[in-house]
């Protein structure tokens, strides 16, 4: 099912209560339109993504753009202002964002910038994204090294591992890691559970095997959202390794809920809990 399709089914599910799905549509499909359907609303026709920022009781509504035209022309609109100068990614993306949503919409900008002839021009002498020339000399190392990673993002995505989390080239690493690691690896434990006994590869142990679990989708009670793609993950691992989800998960009474979802989309945070 394409990014349109996905919407229009979407829409379907919001506004035609007798009939909320297409024929043949099968229940795991039915069951993923219902848990997107959540995050949007339908007015006058028209398909609002519905953003709650931390800290906010109030829904800031997004338009959601369907045709990929209007998105390109939206993208190069905010990309390009009146005077004349080209935006880079993050201010390109936050002038969308303003009023509009779609899904991958941070990739499509990077897309267009690294289409961009203008921008293009200027990668020797900025940080490839077309941001201004002004930028202070202290921060010229941090954007050589921003402009590695990009670089080497880009390679990802030709490749097609758009994230980290499911990806088949990180299950190809996890099984060569697998391979080079002790079939059998004894962890000492006393009567109340704790571990009293060091082990150099214990830690990676036991992230190759959370990474196993959350690959397998087992034990994952938490969905992570990322430009409208979905990740299941484990809340107690995300509570433990980041101070902002436990408050987070404490504030919005995730803690004992059944299943959660954050949006981690662009620079802001959002939690939906069910």
């Amino acid at each position: 099912m394409s990014c349109e399709e996905s919407y229009l089914a979407i829409i379907r599910y919001l506004t035609d209560e007798r009939e909320p799905y297409a024929p043949g549509t099968p229940g795991n499909t039915k069951r993923k339109i219902r848990k997107a359907a959540a995050c949007y609303v339908v007015r006058n026709g028209t398909l609002y993504y519905q953003r709650r920022l931390k800290g906010q009781n109030d829904f800031t509504e997004l338009e959601v753009v369907l045709q990929d035209e209007r998105r390109k022309e939206l993208i190069n609109e905010a990309h390009i202002m009146m005077g004349g100068e080209h935006l880079n990614q993050q201010l390109t993306w936050e002038v969308i964002s303003q009023k509009y949503w779609w899904r991958g919409i941070l990739k499509h900008v990077k897309d267009h910038i690294r289409e961009c002839a203008h921008c293009q021009s200027k990668r020797g002498t900025d940080d490839g994204s077309g941001q201004r020339s002004f930028s202070r000399p202290g921060r010229r190392k941090t954007a050589a090294n921003s402009n590695e990673e990009e670089e080497e993002e880009e390679e990802e995505e030709e490749e097609g591992e758009e994230n980290v989390f499911f990806t088949d080239s990180s299950q190809q690493q996890r099984s060569k890691m697998a391979k080079g690691t002790p079939k059998h690896e004894l962890v000492f434990v006393d009567s109340k559970g704790v571990v009293n006994q060091f082990l150099s590869k214990h830690s990676q142990t036991m992230l190759d095997k959370l990474n196993e679990q959350r690959l397998s989708n087992q034990f994952c009670d938490i969905t992570l959202l990322i430009e409208g793609e979905e990740y299941r993950a484990h809340k107690a691992v995300l509570a433990a390794c980041s101070e902002y989800f436990n408050e987070l998960f404490f504030e919005k009474g995730a803690a004992s809920t059944h299943e959660a979802v954050v949006d981690l989309s662009g620079e802001h945070f959002v939690l939906f809990c069910f």
